[in-house]
């Protein structure tokens, strides 16, 4: 069993956005295990999926370079110590010209790479210059570059604030179909769709077997868990009338007993009506597994959410009315969401 400490228990809080003693009590019924409490928590409907997942607490920016034929873009993280010089013009200036290095001469290997403005010197060495005048340290902890394969074209959109940021690429059939103005501007909202939703995944086929089979587990052990529930509360609510009734009858209040075998009356109708409900959920599990997975492919795959600016339009829909305009297929191949301070490689 792995110790349950305070910062144990904070970082299953900062993962998940339950209580302090929700995430001890999961934890402990976890034995430690810090993916089992998170587990718990869901299945519990006290935790909010993915919420600040895996988070570090640096600051910076993220900067972008797309390429002005839209063939490529890339994307840069640089991290300081505090949001004041993250905000600073120099760190912004300098995340700017790091990217556009790394545009110029690939992304491998970056701070090993000859500086563009004086190939004497390494990139990381001109970083360490700016350490010194900026005053705090500086690091490169993600860069990434896109470019469209085909007759395609890539797409980034920075939020504001510079926190985070999306690369996206699209795929037309023709060179004339991925310059088109509408497909450049659809590539620009799916980037701004994947900033404001958080997809995941371009598509349901994306997701891996073991991921979808995790969902059904806890979508299974969900519905269990909030049918019990609701007998439980129901079974609380009658002890507690019983319990009152004892102590009206031993003050023979005659007025109040009369009340509460009217409650419990209810109540043993309630208790029956949700042991009821739980046996028909229970007969119809694999329907109500479905749609629970359902669900969770709507939150997590890009082509299945709700457009941000239309909630009565999914993705899907777009895609496809903005292929009819352009007179040929267009598709979503791939989309990366860098935020500032995840883990890299999340």
């Amino acid at each position: 069993m792995s110790a349950i400490t305070a910062q144990t228990v904070n970082d299953l809080r900062q993962r998940t956005g339950a209580g302090l003693m929700d995430c001890k009590k999961a934890l402990t019924e976890a034995q430690g295990d810090m993916e089992k409490a998170v587990e718990i928590l869901r299945i519990k409907g006290i935790a909010t999926r993915n919420k600040k997942a895996d988070r570090k607490a640096s600051e910076g920016i993220i900067a972008v370079k797309v390429d002005d034929s839209g063939k490529s873009a890339t994307l840069l993280e640089l991290n300081c110590e505090t949001d004041f010089v993250a905000k600073n013009e120099a760190f912004v200036a300098l995340a700017k010209d790091l990217v556009g290095q790394a545009a110029l001469v690939g992304v491998d290997q970056l701070l090993d790479k000859p500086y563009h403005a004086d190939k004497s010197r390494k990139v990381n060495d001109y970083l360490n210059d700016q350490v010194t005048k900026i005053g705090e340290n500086l690091k490169v902890s993600r860069v990434l570059k896109f470019e469209a394969s085909g007759n395609g074209r890539v797409s980034a959109y920075v939020h504001t604030g510079a926190k985070i940021a999306v690369l996206l690429e699209l795929s037309t059939k023709s060179p004339a179909g991925a310059s088109h103005a509408e497909v450049a501007e659809f590539a620009r909202q799916m980037a701004m769709q994947v900033v404001a939703n958080n997809a995941r995944f371009v598509r349901r086929e994306d997701v891996s077997a073991e991921t979808v089979a995790k969902e059904r587990e806890i979508a299974l052990e969900f519905t269990k868990s909030e049918a019990d529930k609701a007998i439980e509360e129901v079974k609380r609510i009658i002890e507690d009338y019983k319990g009152q009734l004892v102590e009206q009858t031993a003050a023979n209040n005659a007025e109040a007993i009369a009340e509460l075998n009217k409650r419990l009356a209810v109540a043993d109708k309630q208790l029956i009506a949700a042991e009821g409900r739980k046996k028909s959920q229970l007969s119809n599990i694999e329907k109500i597994i479905s749609g629970r997975v359902d669900k969770y492919f709507a939150e997590v795959c890009l082509l299945e959410q709700t457009f941000f600016r239309d909630a009565d339009k999914k993705i899907v829909q777009l895609l496809s009315e903005l292929s009819k305009k352009v007179g040929e297929e267009v598709s979503i191949v791939r989309f990366t969401r860098y935020q500032v301070g995840e883990t890299a490689g999340e």
